[in-house]
């Protein structure tokens, strides 16, 4: 699975929004909705505190695992 689906259905999972999301991570208003619609990604240190925060692996996030 994508990184971007797999945020989005962790995020939903949480109940956020993803503009409480993007406060959860400190983030710039729509940055999560850039995730999720595949303009972007998180750079690889906010990964792992992505992956913390919904206890998942690094891998399972990404799709590698």
């Amino acid at each position: 699975m994508e990184f971007r689906n797999r945020f989005r259905e962790l995020r939903e999972q949480r109940g956020l929004s993803q503009a409480a999301a993007d406060e959860v991570f400190g983030l710039m208003r729509g940055t999560c909705s850039n995730w999720e619609n595949g303009f972007s990604e998180p750079e690889k240190e906010l990964l792992e505190d992505i992956a913390s925060y919904f206890g998942v692996r690094i891998s399972e996030l990404t799709g590698e695992g």
